[in-house]
């Protein structure tokens, strides 16, 4: 077993010096209320910031790993806290109980929360990535929109628990995928698409079926997301098809999170904060809010 550590490597070396910028970026996590966050994020942001390639040549040790391994450094050191970094890939299934039924109601209380969409189904949040999803899951949970990540073209998935979401009503569909031309990111929303109508009955338009993130035209007004455009191959042809695309983590977490609290206050029938008030409790994910109210003061504001 590796011995824990004691203290940062040195500050010319280049674990040390991954270790500091990531310890730096954390902090500008904490200070903008985007906790917590993920290891694929973090690494598109150092990508970003010119602080490390996106691969290497050498095939057996990515800079992905080096983010993972810097990320283990610094909470071992107590630097960073565990639950800033989560990950989407395990989970823990809990069951709530108490010694009796009035003991149980009274403690959902603070959970409770009233329809803030006007009797109608809240839109379902849709990612690609469980990245995405894991780091959006605090502003669906404010409000009250179901979210998932497909993973991929994962059809029972689609039809055991996406479609009965939007079976026998004119429920929406918030889209969230990475921006590809003629690439397989456009072929798997095609495919849940087609798959919920199918099993859902129904179809669906442009206002019923929205892409939140990222678009053409998200794309084409950031010089920022230009510049990360890379040719990707799509080796499920002979020969491989290239093709361009732009990543939904390259968009950053902050940004994701204000384009998606956006639009979901769009299509609210009135502000949140008034339903809120109204209803005079907590959310329906006591501890995703409490976190989002903690976390989220200044990028709310901001909004």
């Amino acid at each position: 077993m590796a011995r824990k550590p004691t203290r940062l490597s040195k500050p010319d070396s280049k674990s040390g010096k991954l270790q500091r910028d990531l310890l730096a970026l954390l902090g500008e996590h904490e200070r903008a209320g985007t906790l917590p966050t993920n290891g694929r994020f973090l690494f598109y942001e150092l990508v970003q910031d010119g602080k490390i390639p996106k691969h290497f040549d050498d095939l057996v040790h990515q800079p992905a790993q080096e983010v993972c391994n810097a990320i283990m450094h610094l909470r071992e050191l107590g630097l960073v806290p565990w639950h800033w970094v989560i990950d989407e890939t395990r989970d823990v299934d809990e069951w709530q109980f108490a010694n009796s039924v009035f003991e149980y109601v009274v403690g959902t209380i603070p959970e409770a929360r009233i329809d803030c969409w006007g009797g109608e189904p809240p839109p379902i949040v849709i990612c690609e990535s469980r990245a995405t999803a894991g780091v959006l899951k605090r502003i669906a949970a404010r409000y009250l929109a179901p979210i998932t990540a497909t993973r991929g073209q994962s059809a029972a998935h689609i039809v055991n628990e996406i479609v009965p979401l939007l079976q026998g009503n004119d429920g929406k569909v918030l889209y969230i995928g990475d921006h590809e031309e003629r690439g397989p990111g456009e072929q798997i929303e095609a495919n849940t698409r087609r798959y919920i109508e199918d099993h859902a009955r129904r179809s669906f338009a442009a206002d019923t079926w929205i892409k939140v993130a990222l678009t053409a035209q998200q794309v084409a007004r950031n010089s920022r997301l230009r510049e990360l455009v890379i040719t990707k191959l799509d080796k499920r042809y002979k020969p491989p098809h290239p093709y361009q695309a732009v990543e939904c983590e390259a968009v950053g977490q902050a940004e994701l999170e204000r384009i998606l609290r956006r639009q979901l206050e769009r299509m609210l029938p009135e502000p949140l904060e008034v339903v809120l008030r109204r209803s005079g409790s907590g959310p329906s994910c006591a501890a995703c809010w409490r976190a989002s109210e903690r976390n989220h003061g200044k990028a709310n504001a901001d909004d």
